[in-house]
C-alpha cells in the first residue's frame, strides 16, 4: 500500500531549515535553536540529500536561499506553524478545565469578569483565562477559544451567535460635574464638555434621536475604551455617551445617572465567537452553554420578561 503522504522530507530538519533562512546564517539559527551549529548544519544537509538540490548559496559567513530553498521555505514554515498550533492545542488537555475567553476590557471588566462567580459556581472545575485587547485577531494564533467580538457578526471562518445590542444614553456624574450643574435639556449639553468613545454610534447620532440635528458635537475627550469612558464620566470630567450595560453597577450605586431617558441601540451587536474548522472542546463547549444561558437570563432583565 503506497504512503498517504508519499515520501516526506526529515521532519527533525524543518526547524534548523526555517531559522537558517530566516537569519540568514546557521550560527544565528544554532543560537535560537539552542543547539550546535554543526547540528544545523547536518539539518540542511540531510534536507539537501533528501532533495537533491541546494537549497542554500554559502556566502562567507552568511547564506542565502537559492530558488528552490525559497519555494520549500513556504511550505517549510506552513508545516511547523501547524504543528506549532496542534502542540498547543494537545497543551490544553493537561489542565482540562482551562478556556480562555477574548473580550475588550470593557466588556470584561464590566460584564464577564463580575459573572466570573456564578460561572465557577455553575462549573466548579473551570480554569478560565482571559484576553483583552479591542482589535480583532486570529483565535488561533492568541490561543483563545471563546471570543466576544462587536460587529456585524459576518467573520469568515467563525461561528457567531448573537448576544445583545448595547445601549447608549448620556451619563453624568452627580455630585462632581461642574458643581452639580447637570443639564437639563437637549441643548444644554452642547454647552458642556462631551466624552467620547469609537463607536460609530456617537453623539451625533445620539443627538439626531432626540430631534437635533447640524449640531457640533465632535470635541471633547475620546477614548478607545469604553471602560474609560465611563470612569472619566465618574470624575466629573464631561458628559459620556455610555453604555447602559457597562454602566449598570456605576448606575446602581449613584456614581453616575441618566439625565436624559432618550437612548439610541447599535447597529452592531455583541457576538459570541469561536472558529468553526475547529470542534470545541468539551471545557469550551460547557462554558459556551453557561455564556448563553447567562446572556438569556440578561435579556429577559432588560427586557422585564
Amino acid at each position: 500500500m503506497p504512503r498517504r503522504f508519499g515520501r516526506l522530507p526529515p521532519l527533525t530538519s524543518l526547524e534548523g531549515f526555517e531559522a537558517a533562512a530566516r537569519l540568514k546564517s546557521f550560527s544565528l539559527a544554532a543560537e535560537e535553536l539552542n543547539i550546535t551549529q554543526s547540528a544545523v548544519s547536518h539539518q540542511i544537509r540531510a534536507l539537501e540529500a533528501f532533495f537533491q538540490l541546494d537549497l542554500f548559496n554559502r556566502v562567507g559567513r552568511s547564506v542565502e536561499l537559492t530558488v528552490a530553498g525559497a519555494d520549500f521555505l513556504e511550505s517549510a514554515t506552513q508545516a511547523l506553524t501547524t504543528l506549532a498550533k496542534g502542540r498547543r492545542r494537545l497543551s490544553f488537555y493537561y489542565r482540562p478545565g482551562s478556556v480562555v475567553w477574548g473580550a475588550t476590557m470593557a466588556f470584561a471588566s464590566k460584564w464577564l469578569v463580575p459573572r466570573y462567580t456564578k460561572l465557577q459556581s455553575w462549573f466548579p472545575d473551570i480554569q478560565p483565562w482571559l484576553f483583552t485587547t479591542d482589535d480583532l485577531y486570529e483565535l488561533e494564533s492568541q490561543e483563545v477559544d471563546l471570543a466576544i467580538w462587536f460587529g456585524d457578526g459576518q467573520w469568515q471562518g467563525m461561528e457567531a451567535t448573537k448576544l445583545f445590542h448595547d445601549e447608549l444614553t448620556p451619563l453624568v456624574s452627580p455630585t462632581r460635574f461642574a458643581m452639580g450643574k447637570i443639564p437639563k435639556t437637549h441643548k444644554a449639553l452642547l454647552k458642556v464638555a462631551l466624552l467620547h468613545d469609537e463607536r460609530s454610534d456617537d453623539w451625533l447620532s445620539w443627538f439626531n434621536a432626540v430631534g437635533l440635528e447640524d449640531v457640533d458635537a465632535i470635541e471633547g475627550a475620546v477614548f478607545s475604551d469604553s471602560g474609560l469612558l465611563l470612569e472619566s464620566a465618574t470624575y466629573g470630567q464631561g458628559v459620556a455617551l455610555g453604555s447602559l450595560i457597562f454602566a449598570k453597577d456605576l448606575l446602581t450605586s449613584g456614581q453616575l445617572i441618566q439625565p436624559f431617558k432618550e437612548t439610541i441601540v447599535t447597529n452592531d451587536a455583541y457576538y459570541l465567537v469561536h472558529s468553526s474548522n475547529q470542534p470545541l472542546r468539551p471545557a469550551v463547549a460547557k462554558a459556551k452553554e453557561w455564556l448563553l444561558k447567562e446572556v438569556e437570563e440578561f435579556n429577559e432583565q432588560r427586557t422585564g420578561n
